[in-house]
């Protein structure tokens, strides 16, 4: 326990985030639940290293998206929570949606958010598709997915308000160059930005785009 509190101490300050009593224990909180459910629910493949390569991989974008200041966001294709309930236990005044299609997946989220009092979080158990147009956010957080194309560009369109800006975390430069290329014409804005993340020794960048 002190080891897993020592990590997410040491690795907030690096990125610059505050790291109160009550953030620590929430996020210690979610990495003991992972452990517990992962046998059983096959949440990550490398629990192993879950606090540098999923929980400080998704609060390296905590800072740009609090630049955003949006009032609600959806974390698309959550999964195993990342980067959604991280995000959520340091933006008590946002309000999450975590979408994801599986059953056993939303079952845990449910469990997490529950276990961890997050009153700022519900759980979406749909498909992306099938959400699309219900609700709109300021914010979509994208993690699960390996590519964005135009399809799913024309998908998500129906979750952001007018302005809104999608989030989604990457991995090397000249890929996220390649897919920002590919999608240029389907796109008004787009940017993106070097994480720099503590005791992950990979390229990692966030790609912003805005429709």
């Amino acid at each position: 326990m002190f080891e897993v509190s020592g990590k997410l101490e040491s690795g907030l300050e690096l990125l610059g985030i505050e790291s109160s009593g009550r953030k620590i224990d929430r996020l210690r909180r979610f990495v003991a639940e992972l452990e517990l459910w992962n046998p059983k629910y096959g949440l990550l493949a490398d629990i192993e290293d879950v606090i540098p390569r999923h929980v400080l991989d998704s609060l390296a974008a905590l800072k740009h998206i609090e630049e955003i200041a949006p009032e609600a966001l959806a974390d698309i294709g959550s999964g195993a929570g990342f980067p959604g309930i991280p995000l959520a236990i340091c933006l008590e005044d946002v309000d999450f949606a975590l979408v994801e299609r599986s059953g056993r997946r939303a079952d845990f989220l449910r469990v997490a958010t529950l276990i961890l009092g997050l009153k700022n979080v519900r759980v979406v158990e749909m498909p992306v598709e099938k959400f699309s147009g219900k609700q709109q956010f300021a914010v979509l957080t994208l993690r699960g997915f390996s590519t964005i194309d135009s399809e799913l560009l024309k998908v998500l369109s129906g979750l952001l308000v007018p302005g809104g800006t999608i989030v989604a975390y990457k991995g090397r430069e000249r890929s996220v160059r390649k897919e920002l290329g590919a999608i240029k014409g389907c796109i008004s804005w787009r940017e993106f930005r070097r994480l720099e993340i503590p005791g992950l020794n990979e390229q990692r960048h966030l790609m912003l785009i805005r429709l």
